[in-house]
């Protein structure tokens, strides 16, 4: 009787030799896949942070600058500094800027604490504002703005620039005199545009500065456009009466609904 041949069933070393290069190049292919992915999300998160802060560092801005009186600026001059009066004495003035290390983009109201708007997860590489006047129409601000996400990483570098305008379309209110750049060159409204009426609580002076005894002082004559306009005087008893001129060069006065 013939006994039965054991065979060894293991793996050649051709075998082994195969199996271990297919396992070195599929690691090497899902190093290379995890490797891009990790890339991508460190990349997407950075992009991310930077939509998340530009999107609210513009909000602030447009909603400040509607919200002030006044854009106090030069027109056509780029300025580091963004510079709004408002109607409350405690955030006025009202100024955004990024400070000269590009740490962040600040806001200071009136004589308060400024507080930063950006936070540390980015640097400031950029910050531009420009107000534009419009003739017989509405200011615009333009901001210009980089942001640089704050990373030693450089897969996860990146940086993105955000360009607005925002125009200033409400009335002003203002909170300290209103004076031209240049003396008796500038008019408020003309024969095509007219301010419809106007409100005094003090004195007016026409040529001359006023005076507290006189509500009208002029060192030139008064005209009137038509010959039935005159001046109208109180009466001791608060009737009204008319003075006017007529056609013999007389003066002759009549009784009028007081104004």
């Amino acid at each position: 009787m013939r006994l039965p041949t054991n065979k060894n069933s293991g793996f050649t070393l051709i075998e082994v030799l195969i199996y271990t290069v297919i396992f070195a190049v599929s690691s090497v292919f899902l190093v290379g896949i995890l490797g891009t992915i990790t890339r991508v999300q460190s990349r997407q998160s950075s992009y991310n942070e930077l939509s998340e802060q530009t999107s609210f560092l513009s909000n602030t801005i447009q909603r400040l600058v509607r919200e002030a009186s006044l854009v106090d600026m030069a027109s056509g001059v780029a300025t580091s500094t963004l510079t709004l009066r408002t109607t409350s004495s405690t955030l006025d003035p009202t100024t955004i800027y990024a400070d000269a290390s590009g740490t962040a983009v600040y806001i200071q109201e009136g004589t308060s604490t400024p507080i930063a708007i950006t936070d540390s997860n980015v640097t400031v590489s950029n910050f531009s504002v420009i107000k534009f006047e419009n003739a017989g129409g509405p200011s615009v601000v333009q901001v210009d703005v980089t942001l640089t996400y704050n990373t030693l990483n450089p897969q996860a570098q990146a940086s993105k620039s955000l360009h607005f305008a925002v125009t200033k379309i409400s009335a002003a209110t203002f909170d300290s005199s209103i004076l031209p750049n240049s003396n008796n060159a500038y008019d408020i409204g003309n024969s095509g545009n007219n301010w419809k009426d106007g409100y005094f609580l003090g004195s007016v002076g026409i040529g001359t500065a006023p005076v507290s005894s006189a509500k009208l002082k002029t060192t030139g004559n008064i005209s009137f456009s038509t010959s039935s306009a005159g001046i109208i005087f109180t009466a001791p008893n608060a009737s009204c009466i008319l003075l006017q001129v007529n056609s013999s060069y007389q003066l002759v006065t009549s009784t009028i609904a007081c104004p």
